[in-house]
């Protein structure tokens, strides 16, 4: 029997991606440990060497079957644990200096959307009593751009490449504050949401790692996406909207007692707990009964080669 090289490399590497995020689910392997996995990438090139010394002989493809087996391992170990790699590249995470800065603040006169893009950094998000908006911007490079008016705020890193660090604090005041949209790239996000009566919320991060805290606060439909990222969500109300992941782990904390409706679209390298959790599958759609005056979520929900958990052991 013939064996093709490529056909083994993908097989293997198809197959501890799915795996690991699975085991760990299992309780088989541990999720911190696998954090470092990536650390195995000079294992790769020894690899890579193998197969060009041994070229076209069957031992060929013992290097082959080592550079999906590495690949597979750091990559499985990425997804299963969340670990944020892409975002320490290219000097956005090897140099967090700033030393610049930005501040501003205002009262909103009405209902407010604010938006805030970030490439390269981090924002701190938070909410407060009243009416009353601060912004302090910390950056290297070119200054971010900050645009607000009554009802408006939107606070935008500068387009462009070179050095361009960015660390955000916003407070949005929780009487006006109704839609909030963040799209972050190469950066963390820390949202907490207080006492805010979202009537949407919007997130899409790349290569980034965001934690958001709405379980004292409402969102009202979001849309989050994570790709190549890590998501820790906490809801604390009624929520509707949806979820997805492209190679990264969102972790989903309800409230206690809370009714669940999840419309799931399954993929083979989409690995979750809803069975672990208690919830009835029928056809796509996973539901569990809620108590009595309990918040409802109801979320669609995709992924490729990608985690979902519910309500993890030690929280969001």
């Amino acid at each position: 029997m013939r064996i093709r090289p490529g056909l083994l490399f993908w097989g293997i590497f198809f197959l501890l991606l799915g795996a690991i995020p699975l085991l760990v689910r299992a309780g088989v392997l541990d999720a911190n440990v696998l954090a470092d996995a990536w650390r195995l990438w000079p294992l790769l090139l020894v690899a890579l060497g193998v197969s060009l010394i041994l070229g076209r002989t069957s031992a060929g493809l013992l290097g082959t079957a080592l550079a999906a087996v590495v690949l597979g391992i750091a990559a499985g170990g990425v997804l299963a644990s969340g670990t944020n790699l892409i975002g320490n590249v290219g000097g956005c995470g090897s140099d967090t200096a700033t030393d610049q800065r930005l501040q501003d603040s205002g009262t909103f006169g009405g209902p407010t959307t604010a938006s805030f893009d970030l490439d390269c950094g981090a924002l701190d998000l938070s909410t407060k009593q009243g009416s009353d908006w601060s912004i302090d911007a910390r950056y290297r490079g070119v200054a971010p751009t900050l645009e607000q008016s009554d009802t408006s705020l939107a606070l935008k890193s500068p387009d462009g490449f070179g050095i361009r660090r960015q660390d955000w604090t916003a407070v949005l005041p929780t009487d006006q504050a109704r839609d909030v949209r963040i799209d972050a790239n190469a950066s963390s996000v820390a949202g907490g949401f207080g006492g805010a009566q979202l009537t949407d919320f919007h997130l899409s991060i790349n290569a980034g790692d965001a934690r958001i805290d709405a379980s004292e606060g409402t969102l009202g439909r979001i849309d989050v996406s994570a790709n190549a990222a890590r998501v820790r969500l906490r809801l604390g109300s009624d929520t509707t909207g949806s979820v997805s992941a492209n190679a990264g782990s969102i972790e989903l904390c309800t409230p206690p007692g809370a009714a669940l409706r999840f419309q799931l679209a399954e993929q083979l390298t989409f690995a979750h707990n809803l069975d672990d959790q208690g919830l009835v599958k029928s056809g796509d759609v996973w539901t569990r009964e809620g108590a009595t005056g309990a918040p409802t979520i109801d979320l669609s929900i995709r992924g490729n080669a990608a985690n979902f958990t519910l309500d993890p052991v030690g929280g969001c």
